[in-house]
């Protein structure tokens, strides 16, 4: 990322209830697929509710009957009532959390910097086991997120940044087994045919039998500045096709069974964020080219491409008609599935205030911040969170839009 926006930085780039929800890092259905057929969402959501935290918010939410379970940078897990956003219990660890929660069996399960891997009792927040994994560590500053877990026939799956993929025993937190890879993996797994599925920064994306063998592996090709393709977000299914996006600018589509492909799409001079799938549309959210796509899903035909001001790293939310995505500039965005039309939806108090600080009227980087940052745009990138930066995925229900920010709140529109 460093070296590439030096090259082109003219432009800048109820709980008990619930058996089963998988939280992937921005997949936020149990379908891994990011959409969800719900009552519309208000074209101008009022806040009904914001809980102030004291650190950013990287992890995206996940919701669980009346419960809105997410983690922060403070190293706090908290369950807040979605009706009104007071707290239900928080769990205090060692490290900032930036791994979205799995919900299996009335137990929560994340990670957290520290290297330890919790399991929770959901309706209380007490610790049920912990596990402690080799270290976690970050590639570089735009590493914003850690590995989700998924559940799935009583074992949890996660990455780490030690490299390894996890198979853990859901009740008891017994190691089954771990698969060491190349690099960091901060992906997170996907489950399908019996076999669990996550890219590592390695340049590598797996494909691992339930007994922690390998069945395949697959190549990303890889870049001018960035030969190693490294794979940093988690991957989608769709029936027997696996959807994923690496530093290397391109979209992959591959076939489960064999790691065979299907499909990529190169999208020049911009990382690719994780993808969304509804019924008839891949929506893919970009970085450097500060856009978002809409595939044919099938082939991969690009049927639009439209520009926001700034880059995207969080992952679409779907529901029937649109899709609603947070944005380093504060901002939530609209998109029309079909038009590919988007709209401005909310922005948060932090981007009011400072957005003209970084950029111009016509919603482009001033031409003096690109001047004093282009030696090393590293520190810009943290002077954008002072906008309020969006980097957690939507969680879409009832017409409510949750989701944290870089200002250090959780919000709760509608």
């Amino acid at each position: 990322m460093k070296k590439f926006l030096k090259r082109c930085i003219a432009t800048l780039p109820a709980l008990l209830l619930i058996s089963h929800i998988y939280a992937q890092q921005f997949c936020r259905t149990p379908d891994k697929k990011n959409f969800t057929s719900a009552k519309p969402v208000s074209n101008a959501p009022a806040v009904k509710w914001k809980f102030k935290t004291s650190g950013h918010v990287f992890a995206s939410p996940v919701l669980s009957g009346n419960m809105l379970i997410t983690g922060s940078c403070d190293s706090n897990l908290y369950a807040l009532n979605k009706t009104n956003g007071a707290v239900i219990w928080k769990f205090k660890t060692g490290g900032e959390i930036r791994s979205s929660v799995a919900i299996d069996n009335n137990m929560v399960f994340f990670i957290s910097t520290d290297g330890i891997f919790y399991a929770l009792d959901a309706a209380t927040g007490k610790q049920r086991w912990q596990f402690k994994t080799a270290g976690e560590k970050f590639y570089d500053a735009w590493d914003y997120y850690q590995s989700s877990p998924a559940v799935n026939n009583n074992r949890v799956y996660f990455g780490c940044g030690d490299g390894y993929i996890y198979a853990l025993g859901q009740l008891s937190g017994e190691l089954l087994w771990k698969y060491k890879t190349g690099g960091i993996v901060h992906a997170s797994p996907a489950i399908a045919d019996d076999a669990v599925l996550a890219g590592s920064f390695d340049g590598f994306f797996y494909c691992i039998n339930e007994d922690g063998t390998l069945r395949w592996k697959f190549n990303t090709i890889g870049e001018h500045y960035f030969p190693l393709g490294e794979v940093q977000f988690n991957a989608i299914i769709n029936d027997s096709t696996v959807f994923f996006c690496s530093r290397d600018y391109n979209v992959y589509a591959l076939k489960i069974k064999d790691g065979g492909g299907h499909w990529v799409y190169h999208q020049p001079g911009s990382w690719t964020s994780v993808p969304s799938l509804s019924p008839e549309r891949l929506i893919v959210t970009m970085s450097d080219s500060h856009s978002i796509l809409g595939f044919e899903k099938t082939y991969g035909a690009k049927l639009y491409e439209t520009p926001v001001p700034l880059n995207v790293f969080s992952s679409a939310s779907l529901n029937d008609s649109a899709a609603y995505f947070g944005c380093i500039d504060g901002m939530v965005y609209k998109l029309d599935i079909s038009s590919g039309k988007v709209s401005k939806l909310f922005q948060t108090d932090f981007s009011k205030q400072h957005y003209h600080d970084f950029m111009d009227a016509s919603d482009k980087i001033r031409a003096d911040i690109i001047e004093k940052y282009k030696n090393d745009v590293t520190p810009l990138y943290t002077e954008f969170l002072k906008m309020g930066s969006i980097f957690s995925t939507i969680w879409i229900d009832d017409g409510m839009l949750y989701f944290g920010s870089a200002d250090g709140y959780i919000y709760a529109l509608g």
